[in-house]
């Protein structure tokens, strides 16, 4: 199946203002475990350059771009990969947790496709800065609420519950999970701002 800028666009639109239509379909489509990590680590890829590409236009600090360029782009790219990939899980246990019944399937494609979307929006925050810089800030705080509406009713799907209040404590319990094993993992692997691996 093709899928031109057009169709992909309005998916994305379709998400951000019909969140959990669009996750009951991203779980539906029951796409097999080794595709989804295949797209988990490509998501990983283009976020580290478009992470980069933002650092590299922004009007940062001095003092914060030495800080940011303190990991070597692999180095962030394990970060970001590591975090993801822990996250999925988080996202999977948090769920049991508080009693849902989402899937590490599903956990996994909901993260994969939520990814997307804030790539996507991220590229356009990209393109933004480099016409209207003002603009292209403004953009992000709205891309960023966005994105908080839609995950907080990706995981209300997820795992069934009946409010968004149970989805915000499992994604707590998730990020907090996910941040103490990504930090013990790195720090085994050697990843880190200190000495990022080259």
């Amino acid at each position: 199946m093709t899928v031109d800028f057009q169709t992909w666009m309005r998916a994305v639109w379709t998400s951000i203002m019909e969140p959990t239509d669009s996750a009951r379909k991203v779980i539906a489509m029951d796409l097999p475990r080794d595709a989804l990590w295949t797209g988990l680590a490509l998501v990983a890829v283009l976020n580290v350059i478009l992470v980069v590409l933002l650092q590299m236009i922004s009007p940062a600090p001095v003092a914060f771009q030495e800080q940011a360029f303190a990991v070597s782009p692999f180095g962030f790219a394990g970060i970001i990969g590591v975090f993801l990939v822990l996250f999925v899980f988080g996202i999977y246990y948090a769920g049991q947790i508080m009693g849902g019944e989402g899937t590490l399937q599903g956990s996994l494609a909901i993260l994969v496709w939520f990814q997307s979307i804030s790539l996507t929006l991220e590229a356009i925050q990209v393109v933004l800065v480099l016409i209207i810089p003002a603009i292209g800030a403004i953009f992000g705080l709205l891309s960023l609420g966005a994105l908080i509406w839609c995950f907080l009713n990706f995981i209300n799907v997820l795992h069934g519950f009946k409010n968004l209040g149970k989805s915000l404590v499992a994604i707590f319990l998730a990020l907090m999970g996910t941040a103490l094993l990504a930090g013990i993992a790195l720090a085994i692997l050697g990843i880190g701002p200190a000495g990022g691996v080259a």
